[in-house]
């Protein structure tokens, strides 16, 4: 892309939000966007011009042009420079010439810095903008917080003062409430005074009729004992009558058994009478009965004794009977006597009834009183009692309506407190608001100002890029302008010296060469001379420069030599060194133990096979070293990105170059020793072997003391890096170039709404003041965006940090086994070890510690050469290269379209000479530097200078400092800002990124 285009892709890139300032017909241009876009035109005009043979020269700061302080327009004029010389004078076009280059030179360095000088006034321009417009968010969030916190704390307020109000109206009607209950209480305290006579009355009147009802119960209780005499006599009486009844009854039925007993025996009597009647007929019968007759008369007998029996029988009868008829009547006379008695108990039983059921009326009389008045006075007991708890309960009203009547008014007193602390936090929350609404509408001001601000100061550095682009294509005409002139002047003294040469060979005088010298006259005669004698002294420089450049020539050819097979040889060396030396080795030990001559004769020979390898590749190692000394040597004194690299080489190479010495030393001692042992002993040299192992344990040991030291700096480098970006998440998911010409259409978005916010009318901004929050809150995710880029570039760096570890631990315990086994080789050749015990150590441990990590990283190199052609897109650049990069050439892509061809990426993967042009760690050191440069590099322009100072900071972490590149920091700082620098930062930030 030309320079035209890339300033027409830049104006392009501008929106329609922010136009540039040149496209404002009705707005004044600055004086310094003015100047900047003159200058830019004369410098044009004047790259014009020198195509033509005039030349550019800068104005101010120079001693080919007279000062002036005319004007400031007059400070940036490019004026041209009129040849001092005649036509005839060789030196003076020189000085000429080189008063042009030098102009240029000057032209292009001032334009440079106007360049630089606009891009950091429009960075932090931008930056102001941002800081501005997110104090104008703050102050006005702030100010409409204060807004909102005045208008609750006056509510609040207004809510205590009518909370105080309330508060006085209980009070009152709590003193009201404690007045009625204190009245209330002193009633009922008289009621219950009342009550508790009436129940002390009560109660003497009950215990009165108490006493009255036991008296009356005491005569009850005589009248009843009376009555129960009474009525004992009565039952004794009772029973006396019932005794003399019972007795006459007795006596009566007595009379009536006797009567009828004499009855009884009259009938029986007159019964035998009648049967001795009837015997006596029957005497007519007696002559049958005849023998019967006796038993009859004796039977006669008989009946008539029990006749006379029943006679006298009948006779005590009658006589009983009379005496119970006596006695019957004596009973009856006690019967009557006992009844006339019992009537008299009845009538005094009935008397003393008479007079307990008076007395016990009169009990019950007295009881029912007795319990009335209990009644009466449990009745005034209780309505004492209710009267004592109301007045209990009025007190205590009173006392909880005087306590309530006391709080509120201490509400009111705290609400009246508080409403006044509300009143006056609510003016300081409108004092805040004014304050903010102030700060926010000088943000505001200054957001504008630094929009307007970085809007000129883009279209100065537009101006200042055109400037510079014009100066050096000026520069590189006046470039060529002087060579053609220089090999013209050169042609002209080449001429000069041969028709001198031929003159003094065809022996032409002196006088001669006066004469001509004579007639060209004084001012000729002067310059040639003067020509002639430069010419001899260019001629004598020239064989000197040659021989010089012969043996550097030698020297290049030499360390080219070496780069190209260094690269070649390694592996093979590897191989031998990792794969086929140790069990070698071990064989040769077993041979010689054995005393295999043949199999001892085969290691030789494969050892002769193995050492020049080995040679070889130490050697070149060597040769390299000397060379990145050397180089070293001569440009550690130097400053920049680059400079460090030498620095470092020639801190670092002379360790490298005293082991590859070393190193070839024990090669060459062991090719020595093979030769010996092919040529005439089996059996070797046993001072070349102790050579070998003290070689072998010394180069062995440095190496060692160099991976602790690396281990030790590398751990403590890898928790310096993990510090970087914390807690930011690496993601990547578009490329970096597109979030930066985002941010910078956004920023300018965010400036065109900081004016239009600026220019708004009070009261109507919101939409304006809308616009500005979402711009930034798009800005903020855009620079979170950022910090998920430089957080992937720090997950790399820190995980290569991480395999360095590893593979440095790896090398130090494979070298403390090659120390052993150097030790153990001269123990062998001193027979004080026998067997295969030291290549075994030597060559086992060592195979094992190294070989793998030889392999792992010989297949790893081939894929990244591999994906480098097979997928050029996996990490292409994903931001702006410097000016005047050629692009990438694009591999042959396959037939499907998916890639480079595979033949050419396998092609690709098995050179070894090929480094890697753009790989994964190449895009992150462009993607770093891009985040770390500054707004003159067009990568870097629209960059936020916070995230510009955090990427800084990472590049001193990775060993990017300033006092790494031997420059101050203002310095450091000027070379991330110089877009010629940009390639060389890369790289540099690429070298440190694959040592770390």
């Amino acid at each position: 892309m030309s320079v035209s285009d890339r300033l027409h892709a830049s104006q392009t890139r501008r929106t329609d939000a922010v136009p540039a300032v040149r496209h404002r017909s009705r707005s004044p241009q600055g004086p310094l966007g003015a100047w900047q876009t003159q200058a830019g035109n004369r410098a044009v005009a004047s790259a014009i011009r020198g195509g033509a043979g005039t030349a550019v020269q800068r104005a101010p700061g120079t001693a080919q042009l007279p000062a002036t302080t005319s004007s400031a327009a007059d400070d940036l004029r490019i004026t041209p420079v009129t040849e001092t010389g005649g036509t005839g004078g060789g030196t003076g076009r020189e000085e000429g010439a080189t008063s042009e280059r030098q102009a240029a030179v000057d032209e292009v360095a001032a334009q440079k810095a106007n360049v630089a000088a606009a891009s950091l006034a429009r960075a932090g321009a931008e930056a102001d903008v941002w800081k501005s417009s997110g104090e104008v968010v703050e102050s006005r969030r702030k100010a409409a917080a204060a807004r909102g916190e005045a208008e609750r704390l006056t509510g609040e307020a207004e809510s205590a003062e009518r909370g105080r109000t309330t508060s006085l109206e209980a009070a009152h009607h709590h003193t009201e409430a404690a007045g009625r209950a204190s009245g209330d209480r002193r009633a009922a305290e008289g009621r219950a005074r009342t009550h508790r006579e009436t129940e002390e009355g009560k109660r003497s009147a009950a215990n009165e009729a108490r006493a009255r009802e036991q008296e009356f119960t005491r005569q009850a209780e005589a009248a009843e004992r009376e009555r129960g005499l009474a009525a004992a006599r009565v039952a004794e009486f009772t029973e006396k009558a019932e005794e003399a009844r019972k007795k006459q009854q007795a006596a009566e039925a007595r009379v009536a058994e006797l009567t009828r007993q004499a009855e009884e025996a009259g009938r029986e009597q007159k019964a035998a009478e009648a049967a001795a009647k009837a015997k006596a007929g029957a005497e007519d019968q007696a002559v049958e009965q005849a023998a019967r007759a006796e038993a009859e008369a004796e039977a006669e007998g008989e009946v008539a004794k029990s006749v006379a029996k029943w006679a006298e029988q009948a006779a005590r009868a009658l006589r009983q009977a009379g005496d119970a008829e006596r006695e019957a009547r004596e009973r009856g006379e006690e019967a009557t006597g006992a009844d006339a008695s019992r009537s008299e108990a009845e009538r005094e039983a009935e008397d003393w009834a008479e007079t307990r059921k008076t007395a016990q009326e009169q009990a019950e009389k007295a009881r029912d009183l007795a319990a009335l008045r209990d009644k009466e006075a449990d009745d005034a007991a209780k309505e004492r009692g209710e009267a004592e708890h109301e007045a209990a309960e009025h007190q205590k009203t009173a006392a909880e309506a005087l306590k309530q009547a006391e709080k509120a008014r201490g509400d009111a007193e705290t609400y009246a407190r508080t409403a006044t602390e509300l009143r006056q936090q609510a003016e300081s929350a409108r004092a805040l608001e004014l304050e903010q609404a102030g700060i926010a509408a000088g943000a505001q001001r200054s957001a504008a100002g630094a929009a307007r601000t970085r809007a000129a100061r883009g279209t100065e550095q537009t101006g200042a890029t055109a400037a510079l682009a014009a100066a050096k294509a000026a520069k590189e005409a006046e470039r060529k302008a002087a060579d053609e002139k220089a090999a013209e002047a050169a042609k002209k003294s080449a001429e000069e010296a041969g028709k001198k040469s031929a003159a003094e060979a065809g022996g032409k005088s002196t006088a001669q060469t006066a004469g001509r010298t004579d007639e060209a006259g004084p001012a000729d005669a002067s310059g040639t001379g003067a020509a002639g004698t430069s010419s001899l002294r260019k001629g004598a420089d020239h064989v000197v420069k040659g021989a010089e450049r012969a043996v550097k020539g030698v020297g290049h050819g030499a360390k080219k030599v070496a780069a190209k097979v260094k690269p070649w040889v390694d592996g093979p060396d590897t191989a031998i060194l990792r794969g086929s030396a140790p069990p070698g080795g071990v064989l040769r030990a077993e041979a010689s133990k054995t005393g295999d001559t043949g199999r001892l004769h085969g290691t030789v020979l494969q050892q002769n096979a193995e050492n020049p390898v080995n040679l070889i590749s130490d050697a070149t190692g060597a040769v390299n070293d000397v060379a990145a000394l050397k180089d070293a040597a001569g440009k550690r004194h130097e400053s920049g990105p680059a400079s460090h690299a030498h620095r470092k080489n020639w801190v670092g190479k002379p360790l490298g170059l005293t082991t590859n010495s070393l190193m070839t030393v024990n090669d060459v001692v062991k090719i020595t020793d093979n030769s010996i042992r092919t040529a005439k002993d089996m059996a070797g040299v046993a001072a070349l072997g102790d050579a070998g192992g003290a070689l072998t344990m010394t180069f062995s040991t440095l190496i060692a003391a160099r991976d602790v030291k690396v281990l030790k700096d590398t751990r403590a480098r890898r928790k310096e890096l993990k510090e970087h970006f914390k807690g930011v998440v690496a993601k990547r998911d578009r490329k970096l170039q597109d979030v930066l010409d985002e941010l910078g259409t956004a920023g300018d978005r965010l400036a065109q709404n900081s004016i239009t916010l600026a220019s708004a009318p009070a009261g109507a901004d919101a939409e304006a003041l809308r616009a500005v929050e979402e711009e930034r809150a798009r800005i903020e995710g855009l620079r979170q965006e950022l910090m998920g880029h430089l957080a992937a570039a720090r997950d790399y760096a820190v995980d290569k940090k991480k395999r360095k570890l590893r593979h440095r631990a790896t090398n130090l315990g494979g070298n403390v086994a090659r120390t052993a086994a150097g030790s153990l080789a001269i123990a062998a050749a001193a027979g004080a070890v026998s067997g295969g015990i030291a290549p075994a150590v030597a060559g086992g441990a060592t195979a094992a510690a190294l070989g793998g990590l030889a392999v792992k990283k010989a297949v790893k190199k081939g894929r990244k050469r591999y994906l480098s052609v097979r997928e050029p897109d996996r990490y292409a650049r994903t931001t702006l290269p410097q000016e005047g990069t050629p692009d990438p050439e694009a591999p042959a892509m396959s037939k499907d379209g998916q890639g480079g061809r595979k033949r050419d990426a396998w092609k690709e993967a098995f050179m070894v000479t090929h480094s890697i042009k753009q790989g994964k760690r190449q895009l992150r050191a462009q993607e770093i530097y891009a985040l770390a440069a500054g707004p003159a590099v067009p990568a870097s322009k629209n960059v936020p200078d916070d995230v510009r100072r955090e990427t800084r900071a990472f590049l001193k972490s990775l060993k990017c400092g300033p006092e790494k590149h031997n420059q101050t920091e203002p310095e450091w700082l000027a070379s991330l800002n110089d877009p010629e620098k940009q390639t060389e930062w890369e790289e540099a930030i690429a070298k440190q990124l694959a040592s770390v």
